[in-house]
């Protein structure tokens, strides 16, 4: 055996030891996750120094209609990536390129459905996500120059996640480090330098999301990648079995984009716009805990769906007991520094004189911190019951965390517990989505959903 075959074999999911082959693909995807973050963070911070409040606010204001491009990339390309898995598992390349390319097509199309329906109705997509006089312009200037861009975004994420797939997660990790980078430039370009205002902060995350798609191109060359672009032909119901099985990621992403809405209407009714900005920071913080542990939970589609194929059940029980493991930790070191730095973090993205708006950030942080204690381990689960192919356990998952139990928590908390009722809100809904997904993974043990060999296969 050859040293390049060696090394191949101590990090295959399906053949190499857990931890090593845990971290090959935790690593990459939690660095990728954390560049996105950094870049968007840093985003928040050009915009709240050199801009404003009110910027922040109306860039909040915009999060639905992100959360709605985001939700058709993860319902399809999170559903065909582990069908594909499976199927790289079981060892036919031929299946796993058809669900690939039909995959890619698909997103393309709905990418740009969304697209051109959003452009002909710019002014009234901007209305109807609460912009009020004082944020619409702001909003529909960012807006118009995002949506243009949305579908080399779509395109790009969802070769991202068959590049994983396909066994090189670190030229993933790579396209996504290499996008936070330019954007982070582009803000200083065209925020600081021309002076370009919010239009600069929306052309620089729409110039580098191209790189996103440039860079993973680039896998198609190698002669490591074993899934090919094939023309388009029937059998589209394959594609339609993984979109609801990739519905669970579909679901969180759009309902984090309606709680959003429901947020921002409750915070600018009842403290302005420094309500929403202050909403808008904590935003900011929380993304960078959470999408770490998104970036372990994806790493967990290759790892489990390869060993869905393969047969395995103990392996998928032990891959995801570390995933827990470690957001669990990361939770925990996040909610530290929540309670013990709140005020150095909101510093970053505003400028002085900014009181009202620190001060509604202060107090939300210091009831908001407990969902990290839990949040990492409900979205590891999600990916869990997505890469075993069990849709409704993990769209149960996801619409309880991020629609069902934060909708119910808006509408009552506030009127009980005033606005401490908001700032509880998220918490109370992990901490309760927890104990569900604990049920639901009891009821679900990988070695009764994974079918029995037959006698002589």
């Amino acid at each position: 055996m050859s040293s390049h075959e060696a090394m191949k074999n101590k990090f295959d999911p399906v053949a190499g030891d857990i931890v090593p082959v845990f971290f090959r693909y935790a690593i990459p995807s939690v660095i990728g996750m954390i560049a996105v973050t950094s870049a968007g963070v840093i985003d928040g911070i050009f915009i709240g120094n050199f801009i404003g409040a009110t910027a922040l606010a109306a860039i909040n204001i915009c999060i639905p209609v992100f959360a709605l491009f985001a939700a058709i990339v993860l319902m399809l390309a999170v559903g065909g990536s582990v069908v594909c898995g499976k199927n790289i598992g079981e060892g036919n390349a031929e299946a796993a390129s058809d669900i690939f390319s039909k995959t890619l097509y698909a997103t393309l199309a709905m990418a740009l459905v969304i697209t051109f329906s959003c452009l002909m109705f710019l002014d009234e997509v901007v209305s109807l996500l609460g912009a009020n006089d004082e944020l619409h312009g702001l909003a529909r200037d960012y807006l118009l120059i995002i949506i243009v861009a949305a579908p080399l975004l779509v395109v790009g994420l969802t070769l991202d996640y068959f590049v994983r797939i396909d066994g090189r997660p670190v030229l993933a990790s790579v396209a996504l480090v290499g996008y936070a980078i330019l954007n982070i430039a582009l803000d200083w370009l065209f925020i600081v330098h021309l002076e370009w205002g919010i239009k600069g902060a929306a052309w620089a995350t729409a110039i580098a999301e191209g790189l996103i798609l440039l860079v993973l191109i680039s896998h198609w060359f190698n002669p490591a990648c074993t899934l090919k672009l094939l023309a388009v032909r029937g059998g589209w119901g394959r594609v339609l079995k993984s979109a609801w099985n990739g519905f669970s990621e579909f679901a969180n992403e759009l309902s984090i984009g309606l709680v959003t809405l429901l947020f921002n209407w409750v915070m600018i009714t009842r403290m302005g716009v420094e309500g929403v900005a202050a909403f808008t920071i904590v935003g900011y913080l929380l993304f960078i805990g959470l999408e770490v542990c998104y970036g372990i939970s994806e790493s967990l589609q290759p790892t489990i769906s390869k060993n869905l194929g393969a047969r395995q059940p103990h392996r998928i029980v032990r891959f995801t007991l570390t995933a827990l493991i470690a957001t669990f930790v990361i939770g925990l070191c996040v909610s530290i520094v929540f309670l013990f730095a709140p005020r150095a973090m909101i510093s970053l993205f505003l400028q002085e004189g900014e009181e009202q708006t620190v001060k509604i950030a202060l107090e939300f942080i210091s009831l908001f911190w407990p969902a990290f204690l839990f949040n990492g381990m409900n979205i590891t689960l999600t990916s869990y019951f997505t890469a075993l192919h069990k849709p409704l356990q993990s769209a149960v998952i996801a619409l309880s965390r991020s629609l069902v139990l934060p909708a119910l928590g808006l509408l009552f908390l506030p009127i009980w517990f005033g606005d401490t009722g908001i700032y509880v809100t998220i918490p109370l809904a992990e901490a309760l989505t927890f104990i569900l997904a604990l049920v639901l993974v009891f009821r679900n043990p990988p070695s009764q959903i994974i079918p029995k060999k037959k006698k002589g296969l």
